[in-house]
């Protein structure tokens, strides 16, 4: 809230209330001119409330879009990370299960043309034995053919030698017999290999086929949650551009009619500078609590205002009220105006009088409704509207304030 737009304000509200006490012609005639001057400020005030409430409006709404967007964004940002970290590691997985496979197919290989060889040196081994056994059917005995051969005058020598070939033979076919059991043995053995490598194959290459099909699909949607971040980063920009251009909107719009309220007001204080006590009061030396019971929510000082998003002075007392709680005159006096306005809210201005050797004139801001009207008469206590959130204001609640001598004051010094 503005401390200049409150100095201002004060002279303005003071002047309207004893404006009926000047009776000269001199002052009648300037203050009719300032009146029609400021009734087509007033006019232009009025005109603009509504621009400038939809424009916050607008700001807020483009501040809520702006947050759901970066929500937004972050979120697709974090699930393309995610799904670049599972491709990344899909690629890793496929290299090292290609380079697996290659492997198990070349030991495959291997086995292969080890089988291929054991099957060919079995073929060999069994053709012959098969051909001694067919030889040994169709010859006989060779031991009974020999000791034939020796009865029939054969020289005894003969037999020898021949009984010692028999024996070459025996041990020759001897050791086919044990290389063929042999060659059977390690040939089982190779096939058990080649039928587990075959099986291994097997696995790899459909386990490197599901991992290729999981590459691919990460790999739309990596592409396709890239555009999506693209998009929503467009989104955003759009929506801080927004919400900036707004906003500059309404800081304008607010600087340009506080400046040309606070230059016509300055004119009316200036007229009036010995009616303040005319406007009436109680007398007190302090004032009531406006809204008694309920407990203060923020007091009088610099803060970060929830609406603007900007550290300014927050020139009142905040009573926590629920809205349509009545609110009382904190002390008597006369009600200088009562009106809309776009940072306020509906408010009740009081001109309480002089209060310590002092002009105080007390404001009741954000109100739901008021129920008195400029120039009525209050007592301490009466109710002259009740609490609600209008303006700018995120909740229900009753701003107070207290202007001395025309400026913003510490409202917990007079309470």
């Amino acid at each position: 809230m503005f401390s200049t737009t409150r100095k201002a304000l004060t002279a303005s509200l003071l002047a309207t209330a004893l404006v009926a006490t000047l009776t000269t012609p001199s002052f009648a005639d300037k203050k009719s001119d300032l009146e029609k001057e400021k009734s087509g400020v007033s006019g232009k005030i009025g005109d603009a409330k509504k621009d400038l409430e939809l424009s916050s409006k607008k700001y807020a709404d483009a501040l809520a879009a702006l947050k759901k967007a970066q929500g937004k964004l972050d979120a697709a940002r974090t699930t393309l990370s995610g799904t670049r970290g599972a491709l990344a590691t899909a690629k890793a997985q496929d290299d090292e299960m290609q380079a697996k496979l290659v492997a198990s197919e070349a030991e495959l290989d291997a086995a292969k043309a080890r089988l291929g060889r054991g099957e060919k040196a079995l073929a060999t081994s069994e053709a012959a034995v098969e051909q001694f056994a067919v030889e040994n059917i169709q010859q006989g005995d060779p031991g009974m053919r020999a000791f034939s051969e020796l009865l029939q005058g054969e020289e005894p020598s003969a037999f020898s030698e021949q009984m010692s070939l028999n024996d070459a033979v025996s041990d020759d076919q001897l050791a086919t017999m044990q290389g063929l059991a042999a060659t059977r043995v390690i040939l089982e053995v190779n096939r058990d290999k080649v039928k587990k490598l075959r099986d291994k194959v097997k696995a790899q290459r459909e386990a490197a086929a599901a991992n290729l099909v999981r590459k691919r699909e990460l790999e739309a949607a990596a592409v396709s949650q890239a555009t999506e971040v693209a998009q929503l980063v467009s989104d955003r920009r759009g929506a801080a551009d927004s919400a900036e251009e707004v906003r500059r909107e309404d800081k304008k719009q607010v600087a340009e009619l506080e400046s040309e309220r606070t230059r016509l007001e300055a004119q009316i204080r200036a007229l009036t500078p010995k009616q303040v006590k005319e406007a009436g009061g109680d007398g007190g030396g302090a004032l009531s609590y406006p809204a008694s019971g309920y407990g203060v929510t923020s007091s009088y000082g610099m803060r970060f205002h929830p609406v603007l998003h900007v550290y300014k002075l927050h020139d009142g007392t905040d009573f926590g009220v629920p809205c349509g709680t009545p609110i009382k005159a904190a002390a008597g006096g006369t009600v200088l105006q009562t009106y809309y306005n776009a940072g306020y809210g509906n408010r009740v201005v009081l001109n309480n009088g002089s209060m310590r050797g002092k002009s105080i004139v007390t404001t009741y801001n954000h109100l739901t409704r008021w129920i008195v009207s400029p120039g009525q008469r209050v007592s301490r206590g009466q109710v002259i509207g009740y609490s609600g959130t209008t303006g700018y204001s995120t909740g229900c609640h009753l701003h107070f304030m207290v202007i001395a001598n025309g400026q913003t004051t510490n409202p917990a010094g007079w309470l």
